[in-house]
């Protein structure tokens, strides 16, 4: 009788076969596999839906600033000049500098009289902000900035351009590229156009 229980608890404490191991193993392998394809393959599109989500942002976000700036002011110097907006840190360059007058509010028939306080500028500037290059408007009344905006956040390599260089010419584009990894050339093009409505000789009629 006692041989007969010492021979049942050998068998109970003989544990896995080696066979079982390598199968328990494999198993588990095939499912971390699985797991891991999954876990790469979530992290590879929260990346492109992140990458189009902010190409698609940036363009809305320029002609935000763009065709207000374009359309409402009464000289327009490309690269910049004497009546720029202090320049932000970091700057490098002026793309463009807009400048208007503001008009005090009228009624009947009486014309329009410019504000005979300093015009209103924005200036566009171009500067690096650690490893990147960014598009910053400062606006400002004279030597007073009055407010500023980080209009395109990463510049890609090919940069912003201002066209016509003609400052005689209403109408302005501004192209730029943003980097996006989706793309051949791991960057986004897009222009934005506005045409100039004020004359450059005073108020609107």
């Amino acid at each position: 009788m006692r041989r007969a229980i010492d021979a049942h608890h050998r068998r109970d404490e003989r544990g896995f076969t080696l066979a079982e191991l390598l199968v328990a193993i494999t198993i588990l392998g095939i499912i971390m596999a699985a797991i891991g394809a999954m876990v790469v393959t979530a992290f590879r599109t929260t990346t492109i839906v992140s990458n189009r989500l902010e190409g698609s942002r940036a363009p809305k976000l320029v002609s935000t600033y763009w065709v207000p700036d374009v359309e409402g002011a009464t000289t327009v110097v490309v690269a910049g000049g004497s009546g720029d907006c202090p320049a932000p840190s970091g700057a490098i360059s002026v793309l463009v500098t807009f400048t208007w007058q503001q008009y005090p509010s009228q009624t009947g028939a009486d014309a329009p009289v410019a504000d005979p306080g300093a015009a209103t500028a924005a200036t566009w500037w171009e500067r690096t902000l650690g490893t990147r290059k960014q598009v910053v408007r400062v606006a400002c009344t004279g030597a007073v900035v009055t407010s500023t905006a980080v209009v395109i956040p990463d510049i890609g390599v090919d940069g912003v351009t201002v066209d016509p260089v003609d400052p005689a010419s209403d109408h302005f584009t501004i192209d730029v590229a943003v980097p996006d990894r989706n793309q051949a050339d791991k960057q986004y093009h897009f222009s934005v156009d506005a045409t100039r409505t004020v004359p450059a000789e005073g108020p609107p009629p």
